[in-house]
């Protein structure tokens, strides 16, 4: 073999080397696959050429406005949701799809009128449905797998990618039984291949990426969407043939990263579930297919850019000279692919040619001997981009901090909220209500902080906080109570202040409740949240929202009081939560301000309506008289003038 033949067939081999090694980084290197996913979610979000709506799918959305219309916000009325299903059908829809998850009891009444609705509705009818022990508990598994006949039942699980937690495929459903797919009471079919299969198309029983649907206009959705609340007055024609599905399009429940996200931080990019299953179905309906090029295109170009970077070290003009040229070829390849998409080129894929063209370029250089020490640290510099810099130092330093797994601890939460913010959020312009909102946030997680809280997540105006995680605090219960305390006399003060000013801040509500959940960090290696999973969260949520029911400001559970021997507290009642049958004790923290004969003569009161003696009324009432703007006092009041004495509340409210 000749010289020239030899390095013709080493260069060869070179470039099936850098091919192979580029799709292969890109397939196993998480940070690899993310960027080229990037890439793509660019072109995803900002590229794509406009469509028209959906002409076979209508959302009918339960939304914020749909919900005041209830005393409780979750679960959803179930006398209200067999409404909507029985007039959806009325109307004439070809398939219901329900993605609400029906995994406790409520009002007896409308818990069975659901399931009767869910028994004779003619049009075909399936509602989300989970087994999994991280969303339903196996009480909660029990009473869903009860309530949703097998049949009716569809996978809601969405699958998010393990790296940035972006929802890109769709969840197929089933398990795997004998090396075949298939639907089992347990692992039914995926929402979307439901929906499709009800409306007599074909799923595939893989996941396949989704084929996010672009929006008509800027002012325009993908989908037709109908608030929950006027179904009833909609015409006919809204509905009829096609599938209509009913879910929540709430502000902070149900949410979902997508790609859309690059550049929508809002519906479109946190995209409410029941939108994400939507995107699904109109998809396979349309047989429109998922805009990444198929695995034998990429090949096709890493193994183009490969031989491209070959051919230009065979020029031997140096690494400056390779280095310009292939700058100014990928710089072109990349605008020509994220624009050209736009313009209904295919999805070309950027990082693996991208790689395979460097890597070629560098083995060349390598192995024909003029490679130099500048160049081989460029090429490890250009290398190192792929790889976060943070993610690598905290490895080195302790591996055991970037863990995804939790761990199951006591801990105390704290959950606030402003009453009424988003109404007035809605009144004001932008500016100002950043200015209003970073404000009070900064104010109050000073305080959090400074009591060595742990600052889980914002929700809008909403804060939630951990005490007792990352970092052990034998005094969390109390520590956490006394920032609620603070908390409560600065958000006063803020609202005061901005009352004077014209802005309409409404008071902050705060829950605090101690209990056990599952903590620690969740995510990937590059993106990750250290938060806290179980019921207990929820139950702090809900401690927050029963404020409102009783007048007060801060309401703690028994758990806490229990644990805080140097506080004070004022039972506030033994709630019994709806849909429940055991009470729970709640608590009013006392304050530094609170008057000690209010105390006093409260609790005297109390214990009176513990024994549901007919003194209680007399007693509260000589309260109220030197004490009229008590909440507390107040809720007993409008309790007894109902003819109520009894220490027992059985909500109407959850």
């Amino acid at each position: 073999m000749s010289k020239a033949q030899k390095q013709a067939f080493s260069a060869a081999l070179i470039a099936i080397f850098a091919a192979v090694a580029a799709l292969c980084a890109v397939r196993f290197l998480a940070p690899l696959t993310n960027l080229e996913n990037k890439v793509a979610d660019i072109r995803v979000a900002a590229m794509q050429p406009a469509i028209a709506p959906s002409t076979d799918i209508v959302v009918v959305a339960i939304n914020e406005d749909t919900l005041t219309a209830f005393p409780y916000r979750s679960p959803v009325d179930r006398g209200f949701l067999a409404d909507v299903i029985s007039q959806v059908s009325a109307k004439g829809a070809r398939v219901i799809g329900v993605d609400v998850i029906i995994d406790q009891p409520t009002e007896p009444t409308k818990d069975a009128r659901l399931k009767q609705v869910l028994a004779t509705t003619p049009t075909p009818l399936f509602l989300s449905y989970t087994s999994s022990p991280q969303i339903v508990t196996p009480e909660q598994l029990a009473f869903l797998n009860d309530f949703v006949p097998a049949n009716q039942r569809a996978e809601a699980n969405l699958l998010s990618d393990p790296f940035d937690t972006l929802i890109r495929r769709i969840n197929p459903g089933g398990e795997m039984k004998n090396g075949r797919m298939v639907d089992t009471a347990s692992h039914p079919a995926g929402f979307v291949r439901k929906a499709v299969t009800l409306f007599g198309g074909n799923a595939p029983l893989t996941p396949v990426e989704i084929a996010w649907r672009p929006r008509p206009d800027a002012e325009s959705q993908p989908f037709p969407s109908f608030p929950a609340q006027f179904v009833s007055i909609l015409p006919d024609e809204f509905f009829r043939g096609k599938i209509v599905l009913i879910g929540a399009t709430l502000s902070i429940t149900d949410r979902h990263m997508t790609p859309l996200s690059i550049i929508d931080d809002g519906d479109q990019g946190n995209m409410p579930g029941v939108f994400v299953q939507a995107h699904g179905i109109s998809q396979l309906l349309e047989n429109r297919a998922p805009p990444r090029m198929p695995l034998n295109g990429v090949i096709a170009f890493s193994a183009l850019f490969a031989a491209l970077g070959v051919a230009v070290s065979l020029f031997k003009r140096g690494i400056i000279f390779n280095v310009g040229v292939g700058v100014a070829i990928l710089a072109s390849y990349w605008v020509g692919a994220i624009v050209g998409f736009g313009y209904g080129l295919p999805m070309l894929p950027i990082i693996g040619p991208s790689i395979a063209f460097a890597l070629s370029i560098w083995m060349m250089d390598v192995f024909i001997g003029r490679a130099e020490r500048k160049q081989r640290e460029f090429v490890q510099g250009t290398f190192s981009r792929y790889v976060s810099p943070a993610i690598v130092d905290r490895l080195v330093k302790d591996p055991t901090s970037v863990t995804i797994s939790g761990e199951r601890q006591e801990a105390t939460f704290i959950f606030t909220d402003i009453a009424g913010f988003t109404t007035t959020s809605e009144q004001m312009k932008a500016e100002d209500l950043s200015n209003v909102l970073n404000d009070y946030l900064d104010g109050a997680c000073e305080i959090i902080l400074r009591y060595e809280g742990t600052i889980d997540k914002f929700i809008g105006d909403a804060i939630m906080a951990i005490f007792n995680a990352p970092i052990r605090q034998p005094d969390h219960a109390e520590r956490a109570v006394r920032c609620a305390l603070e908390l409560d006399e600065y958000a006063e003060k803020f609202r005061i202040d901005r009352n004077l000013r014209d802005i309409p801040i409404g008071i902050t509500r705060i829950g605090v409740h101690t209990g056990y959940a599952v903590i620690g960090n969740f995510g990937s290696h590059a993106r990750m949240d250290f938060t806290a999973l179980g019921d207990t969260v929820n139950t702090a949520a809900r401690t927050e929202g029963v404020n409102k029911y009783f007048g007060t400001r801060i309401c703690c559970t028994s758990d806490v009081v229990d644990l805080c021997p140097n506080l004070h507290f004022r039972q506030i009642g033994d709630i019994v939560l709806k849909g429940k049958t055991i009470a729970s004790a709640l608590y009013n923290p006392i304050a530094k301000t609170d008057d000690p004969k209010l105390i006093q003569e409260y609790d005297k009161a109390y214990k009176l309506l513990t024994m549901e003696c007919e003194g209680a009324k007399a007693a509260f009432d000589d309260i109220a008289e030197a004490f009229p703007s008590d909440p507390i006092v107040q809720f007993h009041i409008g309790r007894i003038k109902k003819n109520i004495i009894s220490a027992r509340v059985v909500m109407d409210d959850k």
